[in-house]
């Protein structure tokens, strides 16, 4: 007996719930839930656990996004009902003291024509971002078109359509991401209050229910009529494309002086009566007043949905047979160089591979060389920026951030997307006649080459446009171009922990937490090009320097366990656990002198709880891993080749050199001579804490992952460079040397023992010193 085909409504429910549970898998594993039923044995797979990373790293997308629409919000009102009070600053410059009369006002009253105008504008811009990025972000350019399957259910095709518009209306993230904190703005300042976010997402899918229907509209059309090669470009356009009314939606917030002011001012008053204009109104609407925006909003949506179904019939009145699924043509191959002639080779093979990838895939092509120019440029114009050149180009410091920016987002959609653009061709690098590690290290020196390119023009008209040579500024150039090598490795290791190459959807390949961990690592070397010091500048740049190698050390280990669905790389010490360390160790001390403050009396005594618990504490969690994971090689301090005659020996080394700098600088600049009287708590410190701990992290760890990759003098220099940063400045040169010494006793010695007593050695005659003069 064959069964009976399901109903309209439970088609579209069960395709519907089909989409959201293929969100589900691709967006992460550490969000499904158990339900407790048995499944089929199965292979067990490589135990990732980077879903926590993803979550919390998205926090502050929302929240980011959250503050930019509330300042959307309070700057048109701000500028457009000519608030004295924040007029001429902006609500971003006005201070929350001086706005909040004005947010008291602006809740209280219904909105003004020339607010609910700017607010429709803006509205309408990002309903139309949640159009073309998604269309841009990868749809076009799928070999497969999922409808041409799909129409073979037992579903008849005016609810198989209605299940694509729902689908598409519930999943749209970037679409949500954009439309729901402004709908919730507008519901909040409206006078709703808590119910501000049920309200805003009940309107955001209104809203995104239209641009269901528009995207299926034109995807259906252009999927009947476009070849592939002719989608992929189209594609790279509406990545572009989509660009423009995105930084124009969201310019009310970055600035006052933006030509965005002008066109919401000037919305013509039909625009009331529009979908974007009703939901304004709809949400500012207080009591009875909401019935007539609420029943033209739907009348229109309703009326809008039905023609779109139209449309879409009209369209597959003749079926679902896709243009690109039946090309079949090939260009012929061009023929071979004559021989004998000679031919400029520019790279290795694989660079030129890389190349001949780049200039093939416009999609790419236009988001590797062409989006970081756009989107600094749409910001500066859109924001109004654009007339303050002079001040990008007269800035030191907003000079090297903006070229470091450039480079770096070459480097996220050319480096980072490395393995990824392999697609399925990903085992023929196991192939080739060099390792997989070389071949990555060659296309990371081609995409830094060509991320460099951006800076160097920049930095070379901001040179040609000055009056005299400003070693300030040359110096930050020259440290952002030192960024951009060392952020090439590092996107291209965080490349390899990014991409699953046995994924299925295109969409999972790329885990998006290596994303978000990767800009998060640009914005704090661009926080250290604006803000730091010199000698904080040059220390992040050896501590990135030492994660670029950390990473890559692992990524290596890595490598040959990519295409295996099980295996994983087996535990060792790696020099990312010594930066881990390193943060874990500082991040515990601090916490500890918050706890003590106020609760012992010396502040000697606070500093030496506080440094002997956090090493206590570090070193019994690193143990506790490395027992769990069953790693091999922990460093350890009992066994060794004569440890007492490297400790003796380093030790005095390390103590001429302290001595004769403390002897050469004057009395006030030497960096131990402020000394109170907790003798006891500061020998403690220097002799006993400091040893032990530091030399566990910095040695032990640190320069022992780091050996693992590099020769003795490189990892013993790293591991050093690493040691001064965490010193004050006037103290870098003696504890560079230090950590020479005791890297030197560490490399020769094999034990822990050794750099304890070079430590303890150098840190008790440097106090003997002081304590005498």
């Amino acid at each position: 007996m064959t069964p009976a085909p399901p109903t309209a409504w439970r088609a579209v429910w069960l395709l519907t719930r089909l989409r959201l549970q293929r969100l589900l898998n691709v967006s992460g594993r550490g969000l499904a839930f158990n339900r407790g039923g048995k499944s089929r044995p199965a292979t067990p797979g490589k135990k990732r656990g980077r879903w926590l990373l993803g979550a919390l790293l998205l926090l502050p997308m929302l929240f980011s996004s959250g503050n930019i629409a509330r300042h959307n919000l309070l700057n048109m009102h701000c500028l457009l009902d000519q608030v004295a009070v924040c007029q001429a600053k902006g609500s971003m410059n006005a201070g929350e003291r001086v706005l909040a009369p004005v947010i008291a006002h602006l809740i209280e009253q219904p909105f003004s024509t020339a607010l609910a105008g700017a607010l429709t504008l803006q509205l309408a811009l990002l309903w139309l971002v949640s159009v073309l990025l998604p269309l841009g972000m990868g749809e076009l350019s799928k070999p497969d078109w999922d409808l041409e399957w799909l129409v073979t259910l037992p579903v008849e095709k005016s609810n198989l359509l209605w299940a694509r518009v729902l689908e598409r209306t519930l999943v749209n993230p970037l679409g949500l991401l954009v439309l729901w904190p402004c709908t919730t703005m507008i519901a909040w300042y409206s006078g709703q209050g808590w119910f501000s976010p049920l309200s805003g997402l009940l309107a955001c899918l209104l809203l995104l229910a239209l641009a269901a229907m528009l995207r299926t509209l034109v995807d259906t059309g252009l999927r009947l009529s476009l070849s592939p090669a002719q989608l992929g470009n189209l594609q790279a356009l509406l990545s572009v494309a989509g660009l423009f009314p995105m930084y124009m939606g969201m310019s009310f917030g970055m600035g006052t002086g933006g030509f965005a002011y002008a066109w919401a001012a000037a919305m013509p008053a039909w625009s009331a009566w529009t979908p974007p204009g009703l939901l304004v109104s709809l949400l500012n609407a207080r009591g009875a007043t909401a019935a007539l925006p609420a029943i033209l909003l739907l009348a229109q949506c309703l009326c809008l949905m039905l023609l779109g179904m139209a449309l879409l019939r009209h369209q597959l009145r003749h079926g679902v047979v896709g243009a690109s699924q039946r090309e079949a043509s090939r260009k012929p191959f061009p023929a071979a160089p004559p021989t004998g002639k000679w031919h400029a080779s520019i790279g290795t093979v694989i660079q030129r591979r890389e190349l001949t990838l780049l200039l093939r895939d416009r999609n790419f092509l236009v988001q590797t060389l062409l989006l970081p120019l756009l989107i600094l440029g749409g910001q500066a114009v859109f924001s109004g920026q654009a007339r303050d050149l002079h001040e990008l180009l007269s800035s030191p410091a907003l000079l090297a951030s903006t070229g470091f920016f450039l480079g770096t987002y070459v480097l996220m959609m050319s480096a980072f997307q490395t393995l990824n653009k392999e697609g399925g061709a990903l085992w023929l690098l196991y192939t080739f006649p060099v390792s997989v590690e070389q071949a990555l290290r060659q296309k990371a020196q081609l995409w830094a080459a060509l991320a460099l390119l951006y800076p160097l023009i920049l930095f070379g008209a901001a040179l040609a446009w000055q009056d005299a040579w400003r070693w300030e500024m040359a110096g930050l150039m020259l440290l952002a171009l030192a960024g951009i090598p060392l952020y090439s490795l590092i996107a291209v290791a965080l490349g390899v922990f990014a991409s699953d190459p046995l994924a299925t959807e295109a969409t999972s390949k790329i885990r998006p937490a290596c994303t978000y961990l990767y800009l998060l690592l640009t914005g704090l070397y661009i926080t250290a090009l604006a803000a730091g010091s010199l000698a904080q500048q040059l220390a992040f740049v050896v501590l990135t320097a030492a994660l670029a190698v950390a990473l890559w050390q692992k990524a290596r280990d890595a490598l040959p366990y990519l295409l295996d669905p099980a295996a994983s790389p087996p535990a060792s010490v790696f020099a990312s656990d010594g930066l881990i360390a390193a943060m874990l160790f500082f991040t515990l001390q601090t916490l500890a002198l918050l706890l003590l403050k106020g609760k012992v009396a010396e502040p000697m005594a606070q500093v030496a709880i506080a440094f002997g618990g956090a090493g206590a504490l570090t070193y019994a969690l690193v143990r506790l891993v490395y027992w769990r994971s069953r790693t091999a090689g922990v460093p350890r301090m009992a066994t060794g080749r004569q440890p007492w005659r490297w400790g003796s020996a380093g030790a005095l080394v390390a103590t001429l050199f302290g001595l004769g700098y403390v002897a050469l600088l004057p009395p006030p600049s030497s960096p131990l001579m402020h000394l109170n009287g907790n003798g006891l708590w500061l020998l403690a410190l220097g002799v006993l804490a400091a040893p032990l701990c530091e030399e566990f992290i910095f040695r032990g760890l640190l320069q022992g992952g780091l050996r693992r990759s590099l020769p003795a003098w490189q990892a013993i220099a790293v591991a050093a460079a690493l040691f001064a940063t965490v010193h004050p400045p006037a103290a870098m040169l003696p504890a560079f040397a230090l950590g020479l010494c005791t890297g030197i006793a560490y490399e020769r010695s094999g034990s822990l023992l050794a750099p304890m007593l070079v430590h303890a050695g150098y840190n008790a005659a440097l106090l003997a010193y002081q304590l005498q003069g």
